[in-house]
Formats: C-alpha cells, sequence, structure tokens
C-alpha cells in the first residue's frame, strides 16, 4: 500500500459540461483508490441535484436519511441564504466507503494511518436552494456577485476540515451552476472524463474555451487533466486516434490510463443498504487494475502541485 505523494489538502474537480461521460463513476473511482491504495483522508463533495455520486456511496436508503437528518449539501446552501454560515465539517457523512477493506470493524488497531471516505452529499433540492442563494446574493449592475460570494464560502467551507483531510473531489454537474462555478476556482486540480469520440473533443474545447478561460480565467494546462471513459471497442480506430490526436494538439494533458469496460459499471454502484461493504476485486472486477492505475497516476499528478496552479520546480 503506497503513502499519499502530496502534503497538504488538495483541491480537486471532476468536471466536463458534457453529461454521461462518467463524472461520477471517476469521482467513485479516485475516492476509492486513493483512499485505499494511498491512505488519503478523502471527502467527495457532490455539487450535482442528480445526486449520482451520493447514491453510489451512501445507498438509496443512506440518502435519505441525510436528508431527513439535514446534513446534505442542499442544506449548506440553504444555510447561506439564512445567515454567514460556512463550515463544511457538520455537513460531511463519515465512514461512507462501501470497501470491506476500510471497514473500521476490519482493520487492525495498527492502522491509524488508513485511509477515510466521507461525503458531503446532495439531493433534488439543491438546484433549488443554489437559485435561492443566486437570488439572495444578486447586485444590480454585478452579474458576477452571486459567483464571487460563492466562491468565497466555498473556499472558506473546504478550509474548515482544516488538517482532517487530505484531498476534497468535487463531483461538478453537467452545467456552469455557481456551485461548479465556484468548485473549479478553488481547486487545485481539473480532471476532466471524456468520451472517445468527435463529439466528446468538441465538448472539452467548449469547456475549456468558454467556461475555465474566458468565464472564469482559471485555464491552466497544468493542472487539468483529461480522462478518457467508456472507451469504445467499435468504430474506425482511425478516427479514435485521430480524436485523441486533436485534443492533445488542443494543448490538454490525457491520463495515459483508460477506463475501458464501463458495461461494469453497474456492479460498482450497487449498493442496497448503507452498512453494505464489498472488497475492491469484488467492486471492480476486470477493471479493479484500470481503477488502481488511475489511482497512481493522480496521485502522482498531485504530488507534482505545490499550489494552485503552480507545479514544483517547473515540471
Amino acid at each position: 500500500m503506497a503513502t499519499k505523494s502530496w502534503r497538504g489538502r488538495r483541491v480537486v474537480s471532476i468536471s466536463n459540461l458534457k453529461g454521461g461521460v462518467g463524472k461520477s463513476t471517476t469521482t467513485m473511482m479516485l475516492a476509492d483508490a486513493l483512499s485505499l491504495k494511498h491512505n488519503a483522508r478523502v471527502v467527495v463533495v457532490d455539487l450535482d441535484p442528480q445526486a449520482n455520486v451520493s447514491q453510489m456511496l451512501l445507498s438509496y436508503r443512506g440518502l435519505q436519511t441525510a436528508r431527513n437528518t439535514g446534513i446534505t449539501l442542499t442544506d449548506w446552501v440553504e444555510s447561506l441564504s439564512q445567515s454567514s454560515q460556512t463550515e463544511f465539517f457538520t455537513y460531511a457523512s463519515p465512514g461512507v466507503s462501501g470497501l470491506h477493506e476500510l471497514n473500521p470493524k476490519s482493520l487492525p488497531q495498527y492502522a491509524k494511518d488508513s485511509g477515510e471516505l466521507s461525503l458531503v452529499p446532495a439531493t433534488p433540492e439543491l438546484r433549488f436552494a443554489e437559485l435561492e442563494f443566486d437570488h439572495n446574493s444578486f447586485q444590480t449592475g454585478n452579474p458576477a456577485a452571486p459567483t464571487a460570494r460563492m466562491i468565497d464560502c466555498l473556499d472558506r467551507g473546504v478550509k474548515s476540515f482544516k488538517g482532517s483531510v487530505d484531498l476534497v473531489l468535487f463531483d461538478c454537474p453537467p452545467a456552469f451552476s455557481t456551485l461548479a462555478q465556484a468548485a473549479l476556482s478553488i481547486s487545485d486540480a481539473i480532471i476532466s472524463p471524456t468520451l472517445e469520440e468527435p463529439l466528446g473533443a468538441w465538448s472539452l474545447k467548449a469547456f475549456r474555451d468558454f467556461g475555465l478561460d474566458k468565464t472564469l480565467r482559471v485555464w491552466d494546462p497544468e493542472r487539468h487533466r483529461v480522462l478518457f471513459t467508456r472507451v469504445s471497442r467499435k468504430g474506425a480506430l482511425d478516427e479514435r486516434r485521430e480524436v485523441r490526436n486533436n485534443i492533445v494538439q488542443a494543448g490538454f494533458h490525457v491520463l495515459p490510463v483508460a477506463v475501458k469496460d464501463s458495461s461494469y459499471a453497474h456492479r460498482w454502484v450497487q449498493k442496497p443498504a448503507p452498512e453494505s461493504r464489498k472488497r475492491y476485486a469484488s467492486k471492480y472486477g476486470p477493471v479493479r487494475r484500470s481503477v488502481t492505475e488511475l489511482g497512481d497516476e493522480v496521485a502522482v499528478f498531485l504530488g507534482k502541485l505545490s499550489v494552485r496552479g503552480e507545479l514544483k520546480n517547473g515540471q
């Protein structure tokens, strides 16, 4: 088992404006691989009202419990409209890993440095809470006021974890919502799952040009990585190579590993109850090696990051 290759807390957004590219699945894979294989204390923050990664990690029943007890991102956003509340840790559900290896009851007593996985879950009401926040933060003549305020709140919210967290993963929606813009603005790195097809390349460029660069002005190729997911076994090989070449020539850095066998994804999301657990090898089956390699590559990437948007020694 490797030790995490970075110091301090890293904040990473899993984001792409195109839907159906595997953002939530990628978030879960990274959370599992980095917490189990690299001993990282990970917090997943679900920014998508579809709440896919929330159900993957908590189960449907677990998400309903969080919803009923008011421990969700929706409740946090609502608190911002009512007061100056920004602390995040009170809205995080701890111990949500569905991996048997990270079950506290199965860990040896000496395993004090083992990884952990927590979640700030989303609910379908999140979008309405965001709209209320935008309305309350509106300033005449300053259309960016809601985003600027959310950036400050989210940044302070993440910092409320202090030294108890090694990695925050934002699972962004396929939209440029206020929360998504704030997450991208405060992230040390961005990972964009992308389909190996011409439309995927076009969407990625649009996300970079109009979102990260023109709107947020946070585009930095050294802190952005592309991950090919759901790589098709069909279609012309030349066409798929051309897509990859176009993305590289457009200035993107591509992670070497690709998660090809998405047909097994239905196994990964089966968590019938909050206490349900599987072993890592059983959960990911034939793609477990790819998931482990993905975690290893991202760990190396994060290890090169010193401060937001900068690399050590000019690497």
